[in-house]
């Protein structure tokens, strides 16, 4: 079977008429309906119904155009793929991720960080707890914070960034007025907690490996469903509580939280970038995921 014989056919399926097809492929009439012709007579069967007004696909030329189509647009994104390996990144770079990693500094200094090595792309950033379609919404890339086997549809291809854990934290202020926990004190001291993440369980620090023995979850004084809240709960020195080291991680260089007990840690999760498998990786897509793997992964907490 010859590829532009075919490619031409399923021009005209898309099109639906010669005349379009030639239009669209710079070719003349008769070269389109003879390689139409050519690819009837290698298959054997009818797959245009032709009248002297219009023509139509057959039976057999549906099912042709259903079964390859795809596999053409994916032959030519993967020469285009090739054709722009060397070429300059530029245009608009869509991104997604959650409010909480895209507030973080390393989120951040990779934002900066791109647009000064790439300054031809728009970097277009929309931050949403919600899980976005990424083909549906034409979303180029999405940082996905997940713990377990990252979640999504098969058509996804992914990579991880980095890989974070939970500890415990409190504020100088707190810890002036109540003083440093320790493992046999911590039950008695004020607790804030997430109503999702931190009430799965009611067993939660381990030290090491999760196999040795927990410490107890102490009974909150405050329970919310708002991570950001939480946070700044704990800022304020209203108490102790658990966050993500990626959260954390700004507020310990600037003093403003302690992390205790830092034999103990509750398993955290995952940073992956998510990217559409049918899509070609533009210069500027394969770019970012390069760049942010480094940058991301490899800056220092």
């Amino acid at each position: 079977m010859n590829l532009t014989d075919l490619h031409t056919f399923n021009m005209v399926a898309e099109t639906g008429s010669i005349s379009a097809a030639a239009t669209r492929l710079n070719v003349p009439k008769s070269t389109v309906s003879r390689r139409v012709q050519r690819l009837e007579d290698a298959l054997g069967r009818e797959l245009l119904q032709r009248s002297a007004r219009a023509v139509s696909l057959s039976n057999h030329g549906l099912t042709l155009h259903q079964r390859t189509h795809s596999s053409l647009k994916e032959l030519e994104e993967a020469a285009a793929t090739l054709d722009h390996a060397d070429a300059e990144p530029t245009g608009t770079l869509r991104l997604t991720t959650t409010p909480s990693f895209g507030q973080s500094p390393r989120f951040i200094h990779c934002l900066q960080s791109y647009g000064c090595a790439y300054p031809k792309v728009t970097l277009q950033v929309e931050l949403t707890n919600r899980v976005v379609d990424l083909v549906e919404e034409g979303v180029d890339i999405g940082l996905r914070l997940h713990t377990g086997p990252l979640p999504g549809r098969a058509n996804m291809m992914s990579r991880r960034v980095l890989r974070f854990s939970r500890a415990v934290y409190a504020s100088p202020a707190y810890l002036s007025e109540q003083g440093i926990p320790s493992e046999t004190t911590l039950d008695q001291h004020r607790f804030v907690a997430h109503s999702i993440v931190d009430m799965r369980q009611r067993e939660w620090l381990h030290r090491g490996q999760p196999s040795t023995a927990p410490l107890p979850f102490p009974e909150p004084t405050w329970l919310l469903n708002d991570s950001s809240v939480l946070k700044q709960l704990i800022l304020n020195g209203a108490g102790i509580g658990l966050l993500s080291t990626l959260e954390a991680e700004a507020h310990i260089r600037a003093h403003s939280l302690v992390r205790l007990l830092p034999d103990w840690e509750q398993t955290g999760g995952s940073v992956s970038l998510i990217w559409p498998s049918s899509r070609y990786l533009s210069p500027r897509i394969r770019s970012f995921i390069d760049h942010s793997v480094t940058e991301i992964g490899m800056m220092q907490p």
